[in-house]
């Protein structure tokens, strides 16, 4: 398998591995599509990056110490006591490990690492977080739980925390910990929505046109009519007030809008900031959006996961001192 794009923390060549300072921790953040690898120097600093197409859906027959030592193999060979942390959807029923969910409130200092021996040294993965509501049925959050940790610990803010995607999470802070969070479908029922039902029909391209896409969120932001209100992306097309280069922004926008007009449902106090975790320019129409809806938004800077596993790390005393 090969290690796909490696690239440094800032851009420009990649130092060779002897002119690397010397780094704390290696971390791993191994979602489903990609993996990245950090060189995570004291404080958390990130001395070295790279990335691969080697998410836990592209390994075949559970090929990750290959996967591993394809990206990071020169790191660790430099380095034998270099302690590993990984998060993410590694950690999960269909990654290397199962490391079972903890129950909110959980801070840094609440995350039992879950260690294996058998890559030749000790990999300690980040369990993931869950809560049940009033009527006991669990939502789940893998991965993001890290980045929150790591954008806290670059403002020390408590409030609310957006990670806009597939799965989009809201979550509260308070005192550090975790104590609340929620999951939309946002990202993963536009692409349904595009691909795979009559809306996409009238859609071309998939540059983002931010009228359009205002237009939509100003429409979607009553949390009581989305069902309905989804057909407009048809119906304008059909009564040419909606232009096909102009069709999908305004479906993103329906969504977006929609999902913060029902994340306010369950917290109602949004005077604050929100802190806004991810990809700048997703960050960046969430933004849009959450003016539009009266509310200000927040992008974190980038870093976050591994700030977040140099955190999770050092509260866990697996770090040298």
């Amino acid at each position: 398998m090969g290690s796909g794009c490696i690239k440094p923390a800032a851009g420009g060549r990649m130092p060779p591995s002897a002119a690397l300072p010397r780094a704390a921790l290696l971390g791993l953040d191994w979602g489903t599509t990609s993996l990245r690898g950090y060189l995570i120097g004291s404080g958390g600093v990130v001395i070295a990056e790279r990335a691969a197409d080697a998410g836990i859906l592209q390994i075949k027959d559970r090929a990750f110490a290959a996967a591993l030592n394809d990206l990071a193999g020169d790191w660790l060979e430099a380095d034998s006591s270099l302690p590993i942390v990984a998060s993410g959807m590694i950690g999960a029923r269909q990654g290397w490990v199962e490391a079972p969910y903890v129950e909110i409130p959980a801070g840094a200092g609440n995350l039992p690492l879950h260690t294996i021996e058998d890559f030749g040294r000790p990999i300690h993965f980040v369990p993931g977080l869950s809560r049940h509501d009033e009527n006991g049925v669990p939502d789940v959050m893998r991965g993001e739980e890290t980045q929150i940790i790591g954008a806290y610990e670059t403002q020390m803010q408590d409030g609310l925390y957006l990670l806009p995607g597939s799965h989009s999470k809201w979550a509260r802070v308070t005192g550090g910990a975790i104590t609340w969070f929620t999951t939309f479908m946002t990202g993963e029922l536009f692409t349904a929505l595009k691909d795979h039902t009559i809306l996409g029909r009238m859609m071309a391209g998939s540059a983002h046109i931010p009228a359009a896409f205002a237009r939509g969120v100003a429409y979607g932001k009553d949390p009581n009519s989305i069902m309905q209100r989804l057909f407009s992306t048809r119906a304008l097309a059909l009564f040419d007030d909606l232009n096909e280069i102009e069709a999908a922004s305004y479906l993103s926008g329906l969504l977006i809008g929609s999902e913060i007009a029902e994340a306010r449902l369950f917290v109602p106090d949004t005077s604050a900031p929100i802190t806004i975790i991810g990809n700048p320019d997703l960050g960046e129409r969430y933004k849009t959006a959450l003016s539009i809806c009266g509310l200000e938004g927040y992008q974190t800077p980038v870093g976050a996961a591994a700030r977040g596993q140099w955190r999770i790390a050092t509260a866990a005393g697996i770090l040298a001192s």
